[in-house]
């Protein structure tokens, strides 16, 4: 029987008896030994497996499993290095899993800090993790261990170097993972000495030691506690001492501690020394330090000063000059990143690992961003991680951004003469330098004239040179000033693209059909930059896109696929129903669908295809009938597969992915195959798959089928019918706000559902007629949201006035004010309509709000006014003038009415203007 290898047992026995009134089983004890020696020894596949499912499974069964971990990681100082690191990690994860109960924690608690002084680094870690990760459990927070901190602090001041890095690395990973639970004010005094000691460590002999004190301190930054702030001073202080630290480490985290207080609390660059000092040592730092690390995290500062509003502007401007040299110098390839890149320059065929098409998912159509987003280019570089030259090019950007056309006069010629080097890096570096700038600097460079020829230099010269990633960075560059190129010195109005508009596209499809992956990524990417810029002036070289668009899916492999397929939908998108052109589907649609249907329905490429076939169905319409069947039973396919999966599974996410792509290509299918889509509709299980989505876990698949529901309810009216008694609440129950696209899309649908129904649904407007004006009267929330709930309202007033009307006065003027900002469309036909049938009804709820009511009648375009609205609106206002007059109030009320509204009401819907 194999025996654990424990030297003085008894001893042992005794103290672990002491320890906590618990008494260890010798059985159980050899018994963990012989699992974990088994999952230390790989060697026996079969033997390592076993002892691994073996200890994860008496984790769950022994409630006091984690006692027998802890003994032997705590308590047999004989055993192997590698049995006891073992059995600290697999305790660490007993903790973590809540495998292990208060008393048995409390247990841990009491012997583990003894292990922060342990002659073996690799223990004190250990122990270091453990801690952090029993503070981690609700059960055993702070607040209820509280002799935690004072223990370390007490370690912190023992002049043991071993406690001193063990119990520093405990509040390294403390301050790191419960920066929140420090800040709570009961623990004020307590972190305001831990970072008072933090700063006296800073002198510490040993780096490394110097480096966790300054990060632990660092973690107090973002949240600012009070007692940040009173030590704030001697820390900045403190760091700026270290600036010549021979510690590598150390020097990063003053680094990223300066990027951090510039964003956080900037006001201490207020100080013309400190700020001096500061930028002179991080200019230097970015420049010349021997630390590839150091320099990268040096580079940061530049973009955190610049994105900080509260920084005043002249804190950089006399170091402009110096700055946008040292970035520039900081694009240049290094031998690592080259390495690096080495796979994508040639047929090596991708890795699946590497390939995650689900980031390529973008929200269903009438999705509401929650707040606005910047518009992110394509990273020129693919998936690398980020280096120093992506941070000197985003820095590069983030100043051209802010001071524009001051910098480059002093850069230019860098740049130019840069452009002429003969090392091709060199080149590189300036070219991706040109597109760093393209945003901030356009009109400057155009001012001086020098915009025109480096693109006609790139296009002629760059783009056909003999290195692969002066090929792909051209291509970037060049998509980042396609607006430029698309219409500079063409006609836009008549279709007409600029003269430097074939010869890129004519390049970039060249570079699309390379031998390189990564010049190919760079041209794909481009073109969909491009499309979307370009639009129309496009229309000449469509073919030809297509065409090697069609050579592209025969090339690629799988990476590059993925961006094609989003060049095509991006094309589909930008030029519309021009995709309907006979020789433009015959081009499009059968390499397309060729494609499609190769993919097996696990492949995750299916993601971005489904999108790629809804943009690309939507724009051919009508045309895409002949091949509607196929696709659509293999959408409804995917959709009842995933759902049927997630019975088993309910939290898996990458099923969620099929549904919301595969709901959003047949949705695109309704919008772009009207009436063709009806039978196969009527011939599926879509409805009973959508009723499930709609309470499905997952937002994103609300989402896209209350989308799904809107435009079925424009085409296929008659299949709905059977569901609506089970539609209807389904909406009721998402009209909540905090989910903010599901309820937009819910709303939107119903709103479909009812203009076409009428007045038979009188019963349903009532019962959704509360939470929509609830909606209304929440002017804080999104304006998309708010727009949809007024038209829904509107399409509700239209059908079922008698509904409505009563509670009109609830909502007109919140109503009336969303609608004055929508464009003139059917929507907000209906909707108005729906306010004169409500008002004819309700006139005394329009009373008080008559001045609003004029402006959003005014906000109507007259040539977009229908015969019906015009007639009906006049009538009302006709209607409104004769009944106050005759009461002596029209002049009252009217004449609030600026002259110039007036006159334009005068001319849409006839009312007098006196």
């Amino acid at each position: 029987m194999y025996r654990f290898p424990v030297a003085g047992s008894d001893r042992f026995m005794q103290e672990a008896h002491r320890m906590a009134g618990w008494q260890p089983d010798q059985v159980k004890l050899d018994q963990v030994g012989q699992l974990l020696s088994g999952a230390a020894d790989p060697t026996n596949h079969q033997v390592h497996v076993q002892a691994l499912q073996m200890l994860d499974q008496a984790k769950r069964d022994y409630p006091d499993f984690g006692c027998y971990l802890l003994v032997v990681f705590c308590k047999m100082p004989s055993a192997a290095l590698e049995l006891r690191q073992l059995a600290g990690i697999h305790l660490k994860n007993t903790i973590k899993d809540k495998h292990m109960k208060t008393d048995v924690l409390g247990f841990v608690r009491s012997e583990v800090l003894g292990m922060l002084g342990d002659p073996e680094r690799i223990f004190r870690r250990t122990a270091a993790q453990i801690v952090t990760t029993i503070v981690a459990r609700e059960d055993s927070s702070l607040k209820t261990w509280p002799e935690l901190l004072p223990k370390l602090m007490e370690l912190l001041n023992s002049g043991s170097e071993n406690h001193v890095e063990g119990s520093l690395g405990a509040l390294r990973l403390i301050c790191e993972d419960h920066t929140r639970q420090l800040c709570e004010q009961e623990f004020g005094e307590q972190l305001n000495q831990m970072i008072a000691k933090f700063i006296t460590l800073f002198h510490l002999p040993r780096g490394d030691l110097r480096a966790a004190a300054i990060n632990c301190i660092r973690q107090f930054i973002l949240p600012l506690p009070n007692a940040f702030l009173m030590n704030m001073d001697s820390f900045l202080k403190g760091l700026l001492d270290l600036h010549k630290d021979s510690s590598a480490e150390v020097r990063k985290e003053i680094c990223t501690s300066l990027c951090l207080l510039a964003e956080m609390k900037a006001d201490f660059l207020a100080d013309p020394n400190i700020c001096t000092f500061v930028i002179e040592f991080l200019l230097w730092t970015t420049e010349h330090d021997s630390d590839y690390d150091v320099k990268k995290e040096a580079c940061e500062f530049w973009s955190t000063i610049c994105e900080n509003e509260e920084v005043p502007d002249g804190v950089l401007k006399p170091y402009l000059t110096r700055l946008t040299l040292v970035l520039l110098n900081g694009m240049v390839y290094s031998e690592d990143e080259l390495s690096a890149l080495s796979d994508d320059l040639d047929s090596v065929p991708d890795k699946t690992e590497e390939i995650n098409p689900a980031s390529l998912h973008h929200h269903s159509k009438h999705a509401v961003a929650e707040e606005e987003e910047e518009d992110e280019d394509e990273d020129e570089d693919g998936g690398m991680d980020w280096t120093l030259r992506k941070c000197s090019a985003s820095g590069l950007d983030t100043i051209a951004n802010h001071y524009q056309a001051d910098i480059l006069d002093a850069l230019l010629p860098h740049i130019h003469s840069k452009l002429q080097d003969p090392d091709w890096k060199v080149q590189e570096s300036a070219v991706l330098a040109m597109g760093a700038l393209a945003e901030g600097c356009e009109a400057g460079l155009l001012e001086r004239q020098y915009l025109p020829n480096f693109v006609v230099h790139l296009i002629n010269t760059v783009l056909n040179c003999d290195k692969p990633l002066l090929r792909s960075i051209t291509c970037w560059t060049l998509s980042r000033y396609s607006r430029f190129i698309s219409y500079s010195g063409g006609k836009p109005d008549e279709g007409i693209g600029g003269p430097m508009l074939e010869p890129l596209v004519m390049g970039l499809l060249k570079c699309m059909l390379d031998n390189s992956k990564r010049v190919q990524e760079a041209a794909v990417s481009a073109m969909a930059v491009l499309e979307e810029e370009a639009r129309m002036v496009l229309m000449p070289h469509v073919p030809m896109i297509l065409q090697v668009y069609a050579q592209a899916f025969s090339k690629y492999q799988a990476k590059n696929l993925i961006i094609l397929y989003d060049a095509c939908g991006t094309l589909a998108d930008s030029i519309g129903k021009e995709l309907m052109r006979p020789d433009l589907v015959n081009l499009m649609l059968p390499p397309l669908l060729a494609k499609w249907e190769s993919l097996k329905d696990e492949d995750k490429s299916l993601f971005p295809m489904l999108e790629c076939l809804s943009s690309v169905v939507q724009a051919v319409g009508p045309s895409f009938a002949h091949y509607a069947q196929p696709v659509f039973n293999r959408s409804i396919h995917l959709i009842g597969v995933a759902l049927e999966s997630q019975e088993k599974d309910p939290y898996n996410s990458l099923e969620d992915e099929y549904i919301v792509c595969s709901l959003d290509l047949v949705s695109g299918m309704a919008e772009g195959l009207e009436g063709s889509l009806e039978s196969l509709v009527g011939n599926s299980q879509l409805l009973p798959m959508m009723l499930k989505c709609f309470h499905h876990i997952s937002p994103d698949v609300r989402q896209s089928a209350f989308a799904l529901l809107g435009d079925l309810a424009k085409t296929c009216l008659t299949h709905l019918r059977p569901y609506l008694e089970n539609i209807f609440p389904s909406v009721q129950m998402n009209l909540d706000p905090e989910v903010l696209s599901v309820c937009n899309n819910a709303c939107w649908s119903v709103g479909e559902i009812v203009i076409r129904l009428g007045s038979e649904v009188a019963g349903v407007v009532s019962n959704l007629l509360i939470p929509l004006i609830n909606l209304m009267c929440r002017p804080q929330l999104n304006r998309n949201l708010l727009q949809n709930a007024a038209i829904t309202i509107g399409r509700f007033g239209f059908v079922c006035p008698e509904v409505v009307a009563p509670s009109l006065q609830q909502f007109i003027q919140p109503w009336c004010k969303e609608l004055t900002g929508i464009r003139d469309d059917i929507e907000k036909e209906h909707a108005f309509r729906g306010l004169v049938k409500m008002a004819t009804m309700n006139p005394q709820g329009c009373l008080d709000s008559m001045d609003i009511l004029f402006r959003a009648l005014d906000s109507w375009q007259q040539e977009r006014l229908s015969p019906e609205l015009r007639k009906e609106v006049s009538e009302l206002l006709q209607w409104f003038k004769a009944n106050l007059e005759s009461v002596n109030q029209w002049q009252g009320v009217y004449g609030r009415v600026p002259q110039e509204m007036k006159e334009r009401l005068h001319v849409k819907y006839g009312l007098p203007p006196t």
